[in-house]
């Protein structure tokens, strides 16, 4: 049971060593706006950007803030955008793990709420 009806998802994102700096934005929201378009109606999509430091050197704090708050502001199922800076290109393998490793994030949480909602269920029934 999901105590909220929502599907939460996990998706990891690497820029592509060919995105330049200055496409590094127009990559973004094409890859926010797939996201979007694949969401289901309940779900919330949590994105972990993989943002090479090549990258990052070339864009300002604000700017970088200002990009990845749009982001949630235009794409109403992308709930949070996590970045996470790193210096040479993630292999598939990485990637794939990295997915894995968020599902289970996502699936424990999940089960929380739920053994947190059967709780307060059961001490209402107590009372």
């Amino acid at each position: 049971m999901n105590p909220l009806n929502v599907q939460f998802n996990v998706n990891v994102l690497t820029v592509p060593s060919f995105i330049q700096p200055s496409e590094f934005s127009i990559w973004l929201h094409q890859e926010a706006r797939a996201l979007q378009d694949l969401a289901d109606d309940n779900s919330l999509i949590i994105v972990r950007l993989y943002l090479a430091q090549r990258i990052k050197a070339e864009w300002s704090r604000k700017d970088l803030d200002a990009l990845l708050q749009g982001i949630t502001a235009k794409y109403p199922h992308i709930f949070r955008v996590e970045m996470i800076v790193i210096e040479e290109d993630l292999k598939l393998s990485e990637i794939e793990m990295l997915q894995s490793d968020g599902d289970k994030e996502i699936a424990s949480l999940m089960e929380s709420m739920e053994r947190y909602q059967n709780e307060q269920i059961a001490r209402s029934k107590l009372h």
